[in-house]
């Protein structure tokens, strides 16, 4: 993904070039301004931010080299914005060797990434006693499980590759069209 090390030297003038982690500066100093002109609005206002999730390698797939990094640079932001009023940091994990992102527009991702973005959302808001109910999820190992038919119904639903359909059975989601 872009960052720091991708940008022009000159946005820097004659200082050095931040390395990832020195980034977390500039992103929670951008995120403080954001929460507090929302909350100046409406203090009453819950603000969640969503973790950056993972890079991507061979166009579909979660960088496993860069998973790491990515958790640094997610915690060092969580630990600095999780102080302030109604404000709430959602943790996002994307399943390896499962094609997550869209091939037309690289490094975004598709619509099992954004399933997998939304049910992280809803589990936040539900946590942190936003909304009174949640999904019924299973357990973070059903993240990737691609064997949709032996799943139950709330391993289905945390699946990034199932989905519960019309008549309540646990389907495999197709490649998808781009």
């Amino acid at each position: 993904g872009r960052n720091a090390q991708s940008c022009p030297h000159e946005c820097y003038g004659s200082g050095p070039v931040p390395t990832l982690m020195e980034t977390t500066d500039i992103t929670v100093e951008g995120l403080n301004r954001t929460i507090r002109a929302i909350h100046a609005e409406n203090p009453d206002v819950v603000v969640l931010v969503l973790a950056k999730y993972d890079d991507a390698k061979q166009v579909l797939y979660v960088n496993d080299r860069t998973v790491e990094r990515n958790h640094e640079l997610n915690s060092a932001i969580k630990q600095r914005i999780e102080t302030l009023p109604n404000t709430y940091f959602v943790d996002l994990a994307f399943p390896l060797d499962v094609p997550m992102f869209q091939t037309l527009n690289t490094g975004h991702a598709n619509c099992r990434g954004d399933k997998v973005i939304a049910e992280s959302v809803i589990e936040a808001m539900y946590t942190h006693k936003v909304i009174a109910s949640g999904l019924n999820l299973g357990e973070e190992g059903c993240l990737g499980r691609a064997d949709c038919g032996s799943l139950s119904a709330a391993c289905c639903q945390r699946s990034a590759l199932c989905y519960l359909d019309a008549n309540n059975n646990c389907s495999r989601y197709g490649p998808g069209l781009q």
